[in-house]
């Protein structure tokens, strides 16, 4: 998460997230692993990404989220595809990532899930994302940025 805030983010970004994670002060949890498709492929995401003004709105489930329960996770980086119904010429063109303040309304927590029969006390969450809600320039990168 750090080298994503680092390569992408731009100054206002790297000050109120890159900083903190630096000094020790915040955790963050990368959230792209969904429940009901083979997410290691991004083509396959079905949590979405529209704009809505002056706002990015999110819809979807993530689960395995590693991190997402501890005390100190303040933000998500949470990868979406795209809903504005334009298809990038490459299937791997077609997602954002998104900031996502822990603490934002439409962001819920559902459960911790036990891997091999044990709880870690920060989590493998999994998420919903219910009409959540963050401004533009919550965005990582540019819209229909390929990352990786």
């Amino acid at each position: 998460n750090m080298e994503l805030l680092h390569r992408f983010a731009n100054e206002a970004q790297q000050a109120r997230w890159l900083a903190p994670l630096l000094r020790g002060e915040i955790r963050s949890a990368f959230a792209m692993s969904e429940p009901d498709v083979a997410s290691s492929d991004p083509t396959n995401l079905q949590t979405t990404l529209r704009a809505d003004g002056d706002d990015w709105v999110l819809n979807g489930r993530k689960w395995f989220i590693t991190g997402a329960a501890h005390p100190h996770c303040k933000l998500f980086i949470i990868m979406a595809r795209n809903e504005d119904g334009q298809q990038a010429q490459d299937d791997h063109g077609q997602h954002s990532m998104v900031l996502v303040p822990a603490n934002t309304p439409g962001l819920e927590i559902v459960r911790n899930i036990p891997v091999v029969h044990h709880v870690a006390p920060d989590g493998h969450c999994e998420i919903v994302l219910r009409e959540l809600s963050v401004p533009a320039d919550h965005l990582l990168g540019e819209p229909q940025m390929a990352l990786f």
